[in-house]
């Protein structure tokens, strides 16, 4: 089964928008899961994501031009597959962050997709560590905590890899290093790049790529 997710933040006066490609595969831990009730026991298996493609748009690129370039990446990603795309087993998702822009930037977006199979879910970003609804459905919810935390948990356990030489790479992996979070007079967390001159969109878009465990028997669930 081949699961391909696309994060996407979109971008406002300040920030450009980031895409990040994300295919999940399946992949044996060398553990046994043990099983009650005279079951035999079987082989545990975790999911592991390899980000395939990063790309920043120009900073103050239209959201029309942006669903298009959306759309575009979305079909590169059905047509390098070499498969039928609605063949069952095949899942092509799009996460995009539309708490800044709302609504009708996500309507946008699908209507940029709507003759592709892929499937579209604004995320809304919240406080706290939890995530509400999955990728797939039409919207989420998701606290920055989780999104920030599951990053973190996915890189330090080798289940998260960038793309080896690919130009945004190196950006991405300085984006991560910038990330940070302060807490406020008021005991609000906040989480982002705090730097002058930096910017957070491609660690959000990747953070939305990988929000949930797509197989079962993952041992890691955050």
């Amino acid at each position: 089964m081949e699961l391909v997710t696309v994060g996407v933040d979109i971008g406002q006066k300040h920030d450009p928008t980031a895409l990040v490609v994300v295919e999940a595969v399946e992949r044996p831990t060398g553990r046994v899961r043990r099983t009650g009730g005279g079951e035999a026991a079987a082989p545990e298996t975790e999911a592991a994501f390899e980000a395939r493609f990063l790309e920043r748009l120009p900073l103050g690129t239209a959201y029309p031009d942006v669903a298009a370039r959306v759309a575009a990446v979305a079909r590169g990603v059905l047509d390098r597959s070499g498969a039928d795309p609605r063949a069952p087993g095949r899942r092509v998702t799009l996460v995009l962050d539309a708490t800044g822009v709302g609504q009708p930037i996500a309507d946008l977006l699908r209507a940029a997709v709507k003759d592709l199979p892929v499937r579209v879910t604004a995320a809304t970003f919240t406080h706290g560590d939890r995530l509400s609804g999955r990728p797939g459905a039409r919207e989420l919810t998701v606290g920055k905590a989780f999104l920030v935390s599951r990053l973190q948990a996915l890189l330090q356990t080798g289940r998260l890899a960038l793309p080896a030489g690919h130009p945004e790479a190196a950006a991405l992996a300085q984006e991560l290093l910038d990330y940070e979070i302060r807490v406020d007079p008021d005991g609000d967390a906040k989480f982002g790049a705090f730097r002058t001159g930096r910017h957070d969109d491609l660690v959000t878009a990747l953070g939305l790529a990988v929000l949930t465990e797509p197989y079962r028997g993952v041992l890691l669930t955050t």
